[in-house]
């Protein structure tokens, strides 16, 4: 298949892209939320009318604002409820023409943020290394012409591609319009690795199933070459009716979710791509290369 001909293009772009991702990061860092660094979140309800409030006045104060719904707004700042509470009093009452009350009021210590930060790490790495040891013992049984655990060890370098470069398409959207990491984000790239997984098992399991039928006939290059145009309509159907199903949310789901979902899209994009061009020829290089 043209996939595993071309192999050397499609690897490469995957690296150009991962480079531009820590490229990225260096550059500009990532932008924490109050998740992990600690402030507050407030919500107000409007008791009759909600007026227009412009979100670079509070932006100014250093609040986020949110229309969370035809008569709510909810504020984010990296500031406690004592600092920003006179604020909002003042700019979203406007003289008391819009009164209103505060419905819900949650404050993170930066203590706190700090321990959510170190359980993100952990969760992501726990998931990866047992992702890992999960391949390897399912395909244990296919030993030749490449070991089982280089199974795992491709997923686990192509889900770190997959998690790198929607990364650093967030630190741009951190940078160009204040998109903060927080546990929302965490969560989506959790779910990009869970979807990006069973694309490539389903790659692997295929290849494996092959392995068993025509390794005698055919090269290891030819076998994954066939592996791959069996599964091919297969990964880009499945990832395109979930695409879909989020361009949806985005454009019609809440305020609070779109970069969550935007994330989302990034990771399935490049979750795809990597199980298709990137998962596969690495392992026929690997193999080539012994």
């Amino acid at each position: 298949m043209f996939i595993i001909k071309y192999k050397k293009i499609f690897i490469g772009l995957s690296v150009a892209l991962v480079v531009a991702s820590f490229a990225l990061m260096n550059m500009y860092g990532v932008k924490r939320g109050i998740d992990f660094t600690g402030g507050s979140v407030i919500d107000i309800t409007y008791s009759n009318v909600a007026p227009a409030l412009s979100d670079e006045t509070f932006a100014q104060q250093g609040i986020t604002l949110y229309k969370t719904g035809e008569m709510t707004e909810r504020f984010v700042s990296p500031k406690t409820y004592e600092e920003i509470s006179p604020v909002i009093n003042e700019l979203a009452n406007e003289g008391g023409k819009y009164p209103f009350q505060f419905t819900q009021v949650t404050t993170i210590g930066p203590t706190l943020g700090a321990e959510m930060t170190k359980k993100a790490i952990i969760a992501l790495i726990v998931v990866v290394l047992a992702i890992l040891a999960f391949i390897a013992f399912s395909f244990r049984a296919v030993s030749e012409p490449v070991s089982s655990w280089k199974y795992g060890v491709i997923a686990m370098v192509t889900l770190i591609h997959d998690i790198i470069v929607p990364t650093g398409v967030y630190v741009i959207l951190s940078h160009k319009y204040g998109a903060e990491v927080d546990t929302l984000f965490i969560i989506a790239l959790l779910t990009i690795i869970g979807i990006s997984i069973s694309d490539k098992i389903v790659v692997f399991d295929r290849i494996r199933e092959n392995l068993k039928s025509h390794s005698k006939k055919n090269s290891f290059e030819d076998v994954v070459g066939m592996s791959l145009k069996q599964t091919f309509t297969r990964s880009i159907n499945t990832s395109v009716t979930v695409i879909l199903a989020l361009f949806a949310l985005y454009f019609f789901g809440p305020v609070m979710t779109k970069w969550f979902t935007l994330t989302l899209i990034v990771g399935m994009i490049v979750g795809t791509y990597s199980s298709i061009f990137v998962a596969s020829p690495l392992l026929t290089m690997w193999n080539k290369g012994k």
